[in-house]
């Protein structure tokens, strides 16, 4: 699927249509950018990365003279408990193209990111504009994320301040701060990707067009420091909890002291 950029506006193509002298921006599969890297001009080094194993793990941008490429895995952030990856997409940058590239999406999540995209900008359509709004969809459901987030620490204070300590608690914290560390892995990865396409090492856009990754980049970097204060709470919590546990423990042995300083001396009478 591809559309080519034309007075702003974005015209469905077949992609024997696209060339290096028109502006177009399209999302494959694998194997048709298999097929059709030669007629559009892509380094073969591109598909042997996208197929290497270390795809499973990376995410990350690379720049080159004229053109830069990336490997996102997604994770699925209203379900960190579940699954660590959703899906997995590759994308290509050059001067006029983009080409987002399907690597994992059992349920075209990514086809819809990128239609998504395409037409939010429909009226006023850029290179720039989409690669934002499709960037930016992967930074969704992060301030809902950390709404619920927020309410779980606070029912975990509630409770220890209330006494109630459950058993599960101290597990509860650790699953937790796993999440959140797996999480800010995520969005600190996001905005070094977007914080290499704004520097724009390689000059494939224009000035004017920057603020684009400039919005993204300050939305992860907000994003990556709340979750900092959350994981700084959940520890501040972890200590409340040890203190509590340690306090319980010290008046329980406040008490065997007691029964042992008040029984002792009559032991010892029954041993005459």
């Amino acid at each position: 699927m591809f559309y080519i950029l034309e007075n702003k506006e974005a015209r469905l193509v077949d992609i024997q249509e696209i060339n290096k002298d028109v502006i177009s921006v399209g999302y494959l599969t694998l194997e048709e950018l298999s097929d059709s890297y030669v007629q559009l001009e892509i380094n073969e080094n591109v598909i042997k990365d996208c197929m290497a194993d270390q795809t499973h793990f990376r995410t990350s941008i690379d720049a080159y003279d004229e053109f830069s490429f990336g490997i996102i895995n997604i994770i699925d952030i209203l379900h960190l408990d579940k699954a660590t990856t959703k899906d997995r997409i590759g994308f290509i940058v050059k001067r006029n193209q983009f080409i987002l590239i399907k690597l994992l999406d059992e349920d075209d999540s990514c086809l819809e990111m990128f239609e998504s995209a395409i037409g939010r900008f429909k009226q006023n359509i850029t290179i720039e504009k989409v690669i934002f709004g499709i960037f930016e969809s992967l930074l969704a459901n992060g301030n809902k994320y950390l709404e619920v987030t927020e309410r779980k620490i606070m029912h975990m204070e509630k409770n220890l301040v209330n006494g109630v300590l459950k058993q599960d608690l101290t597990r509860d914290i650790f699953a937790l701060r796993n999440e959140l560390s797996v999480l800010k892995n995520y969005y600190e990865k996001l905005f070094s990707i977007g914080e290499e396409l704004q520097e724009n090492e390689n000059t494939l856009f224009d000035d004017s067009d920057l603020r684009y990754f400039k919005i993204f980049t300050d939305k992860a970097d907000r994003l990556t420091r709340n979750i900092t204060e959350l994981s700084e709470n959940l520890i501040h919590l972890r200590e409340a909890l040890d203190a509590s546990l340690n306090y319980n423990l010290n008046s329980i042995m406040k008490i065997f002291t007691v029964v042992t300083t008040i029984f002792m001396p009559l032991t010892l009478r029954s041993e005459e």
